[in-house]
């Protein structure tokens, strides 16, 4: 659902000068949408604002340069980091190209057409087929792999935080998916550094007529860990065992964020391991993500019971 975009900054400025392309950009690129800008050709966030704004209109008080700006800003918010190699060649279009081969982008946006099977143009962006078309919602075996698929753009891309939010991950089965999610982290990823994994869930209380209740947050961390392959024991994972608060909201809803957005998921990582299961991923806009966020990360607002 999350894909890396390759943008030419020329693309921006042609936006930039027209109403229609400078409102659709807002609504379809960044946080909260499927295409999340590359870091290319530069490896961190700072030099890809400070290169790209070399290619602002002339006149930046213009309308067409405050919204370049405005476009940078928000395109910069949150993109995927890439480890970019220096490959000797002058313009974007070869640089995009040669990285490409080296490590193939999601999409690459040109304004002109080159030769790759992942370019599209804003000429060609909307015909039949295009792969400027992503899924916002899924439908999906409740299996680890079926799951993973559903999420994989989330994890592959992630280099800072991957955040797990389900009541009930403390399961077996749960812990059984972050495994098998963590296992498979360093397949096709565009840099070495890991990022970190929190996982939340909710204190279940036992009784003779519920049965027992949930495990601490660190018998649920030494059952993740302890299922790792090898060179994955440098990851960091954190656990929180919360309970709700007095007058604080509810924690229900099963989602996984990361720095790129968020998936919410109907049942949540217990998957059943059945292929005639299926649930629903749907990803995120930006205010439902800003909220989990604000919840789980920035303010933890349940209480803690546990945490490891």
């Amino acid at each position: 659902m999350i894909h890396e975009y390759a943008l030419e900054p020329t693309v921006l400025s042609a936006w930039a000068s027209n109403d229609r392309d400078y409102a659709e950009f807002l609504r379809e690129y960044g946080l909260g949408t499927p295409r999340i800008i590359s870091s290319f050709p530069k490896k961190k966030m700072s030099k890809l604002r400070s290169y790209l704004l070399q290619y602002s209109p002339q006149d930046a008080q213009s309308l067409s340069g405050r919204r370049y700006t405005e476009m940078v800003i928000r395109l910069t918010e949150s993109i995927v980091t890439r480890e970019v190699a220096d490959h000797q060649v002058a313009t974007w279009s070869e640089t995009a190209l040669a990285e490409n081969h080296r490590f193939p982008f999601g999409v690459i946006l040109s304004f002109s057409a080159i030769e790759a099977e992942n370019n599209i143009t804003p000429d060609s962006m909307y015909l039949e087929g295009s792969s400027w078309n992503h899924y916002g919602q899924m439908t999906v075996p409740r299996t680890n792999a079926g799951l993973l698929s559903a999420v994989g753009g989330l994890v592959r891309l992630s280099s800072r935080h991957i955040v797990i939010i389900d009541p009930f991950g403390w399961s077996d089965e749960a812990i059984g998916f972050v495994r098998f999610m963590i296992n498979d982290i360093s397949r096709d990823r565009l840099t070495d550094v890991l990022p970190k994994i929190t996982i939340f869930f909710k204190e279940k209380r036992g009784s003779p007529n519920a049965g027992g209740g949930s495990p601490s947050a660190g018998h649920v961390k030494s059952q993740v860990v302890q299922g790792l392959g090898v060179g994955l024991e440098k990851i960091e994972v954190q656990v929180f065992e919360l309970r709700e608060a007095a007058e604080g909201d509810v924690f229900h809803n099963r989602c996984i964020l990361t720095e790129h957005g968020g998936v919410m998921i109907g049942h949540g990582i217990t998957v059943s391991g059945s292929e005639a299961h299926t649930d629903e991923a749907v990803l995120m806009g930006a205010g439902v993500y800003h909220k989990k966020w604000q919840q789980f990360i920035e303010d933890i607002c349940f209480d803690v019971v546990s945490r490891a």
